[in-house]
């Protein structure tokens, strides 16, 4: 989905989880939203476009 995989590291675009690291571990293609886990038990849906790569 618009470039992101399952198992891609990324951030948010802003928001709380902005500079922390998570991870792409689902998409739930109904909503066209990703599931990003943050840590061991924080886990969030994002669309695409609030989510960057880590390190861009």
């Amino acid at each position: 989905m618009d470039g992101f995989e399952i198992g891609d590291g990324v951030t948010t675009v802003d928001g709380p989880m902005s500079g922390l690291y998570g991870t792409v571990v689902w998409f739930y293609e109904e909503k066209q939203q990703l599931l990003v886990r943050f840590g061991a038990s924080q886990q969030m849906y994002y669309a695409a476009e609030e989510l960057k790569r880590w390190g861009e």
